[in-house]
């Protein structure tokens, strides 16, 4: 790891703080076994049931549905459970369990580059806003409109004791793809103009130059 991902990971929350932040909890816990992203289903074990539980993208909390990959097999996580058309249980309202060292998935809610932060909110961390440093976001959205993406971070706690966001990955590859392709060499993002400029801007330039 890089050393700003050792001093991210060397600061990882206290889960027993953690504990005391969770929304109402699921009635069921368990590990996913495994996910198909392009079928867009997979597998909860679980000790509540007698076997694996089946859930589907849809069942995903908002902020998990563009991960991608093996992002999700071998996290614990929180479900509720129906009964499907078929008779079986199906785990309904999946949401991820902070547990440390682990990277977690949330939501930008908001984000000001010109004051270098901006929060995320995440259904693993009971729904609280976790601020990040502008530093902390891929380097090719520098300069661009991130508010609402969805993301993947890795949690680290403050000198303050409070937790923050750090190490921001896209969670969608043609997001990041996106962003790539519009930004500069250096990683900068083209931006737009501010209103009104360059209306007469080319008009008359490079007539005497």
């Amino acid at each position: 790891p890089s050393p700003s991902e050792r001093a991210c990971l060397a600061q990882s929350p206290d889960m027993s703080i953690m504990a005391g932040n969770q929304m109402a909890s699921p009635s069921y816990g368990g590990v996913v076994k495994s996910w198909n992203g392009m079928k867009g289903f997979g597998f909860i074990t679980s000790d509540g049931f007698g076997g694996d539980v089946m859930f589907s993208k849809k069942d995903l909390a908002e902020d998990l549905r563009e991960v991608q990959g093996k992002f999700l097999q071998g996290k614990a996580v929180a479900f509720d459970a129906a009964e499907g058309v078929d008779g079986r249980m199906k785990a309904t309202a999946v949401q991820l369990v902070m547990v440390e060292g682990q990277a977690v998935a949330g939501m930008i809610k908001s984000y000001s580059e010109k004051n270098g932060y901006g929060f995320i909110n995440s259904t693993a961390m009971g729904g609280e806003d976790l601020r990040f440093q502008n530093r902390d976001i891929p380097q090719a959205a520098m300069g661009a409109n991130i508010i609402g993406q969805l993301v993947t971070f890795q949690v680290k706690t403050r000198p303050d004791g409070k937790m923050m966001a750090c190490q921001l990955q896209f969670q969608s590859g043609q997001t990041a793809q996106k962003f790539s392709q519009m930004g500069f060499p250096d990683g900068m993002v083209h931006t737009p103009s501010p209103k009104g400029f360059g209306k007469g801007f080319g008009k008359g330039f490079g007539k005497g130059f």
